[in-house]
């Protein structure tokens, strides 16, 4: 147990990596979860077509995690837990999307949200909302989907309890800070990297430029440090984030 400010607090370690449908090396994902250590992780872009779907369950098998929300209305998104984690709820839910842009299709966009407490002496920290989220390329799209990501904003299932549970929304922005959906973002929720000056570009992973991955947090929750492990560059064609948070107890 830590105490911040005279509070018990709890540490919780979130972590975000969009693994490209796992096309690229995948013992090198499982050797970058494994180092990673995390509590929570948000994935994005993991494999979606029904004869690759049980790829996600053993990827979590290999490195000690489990599966708490993952599902064809995710549209690749999902999120995994380590065993110390208490899972309140998991859902997966889509975000409405154009079928087609011009001639072009268009890629599916949603959401994998679990309601987690972490130990703390005596119980358990207060629940928080951890959302995985993979937006859009069209800056319209991405904007309308970030607004309905909102901390608070109501969401039927099972998570709908913890709506107004201090949240954690983990994910690849497809947008670098200082755009509006980043700035929308921001009035709610702190970027960690931010926070600790950390900040680290993220993409593409053989020589990053961009930073479109980040773990943005709820005000209640202390931010203790943020790397971008660049070891990972074999696995996907983006750099994990991983944060350390501290959460308070209820």
């Amino acid at each position: 147990m830590h105490r911040a400010g005279g509070r018990a607090v709890a540490p919780l370690r979130v972590a975000t990596f969009n693994v490209r449908e796992l096309l690229d090396d995948t013992d090198a994902v499982r050797r970058t979860l494994r180092s990673l250590a995390a509590d929570v992780v948000c994935l994005q872009e993991v494999p979606t077509h029904p004869l690759a779907r049980h790829r996600l369950g053993d990827l979590a098998a290999a490195t000690g995690l489990w599966v708490a929300a993952a599902g064809p209305a995710g549209a690749g998104t999902a999120v995994l837990t380590a065993a110390r984690v208490d899972v309140r709820a998991g859902s997966v839910r889509s975000l409405p999307t154009a079928r087609r842009r011009g001639w072009r299709p268009v890629r599916r966009r949603g959401t994998a949200e679990v309601a987690v407490r972490v130990p703390l002496a005596g119980g358990w920290s207060t629940d928080v909302l951890v959302r995985s989220v993979h937006l859009g390329l069209e800056p319209g799209e991405r904007f309308d989907h970030a607004v309905r990501l909102l901390p608070g904003t109501p969401v039927a299932g099972p998570v709908g309890p913890w709506c107004h549970a201090p949240t954690v929304l983990a994910g690849d922005l497809n947008e670098q800070p200082g755009g509006p959906v980043h700035q929308r973002l921001s009035t709610v929720l702190v970027d960690t990297a931010e926070v600790v000056d950390a900040a680290a570009p993220t993409h593409p992973a053989a020589a990053p430029r961009r930073r479109l991955d980040v773990v943005l947090a709820d005000r209640l929750l202390t931010v203790v440090s943020v790397r971008t492990p660049g070891e990972s560059a074999r696995a996907s064609d983006h750099l994990p984030v991983v944060a350390d948070l501290l959460v308070p107890a209820p």
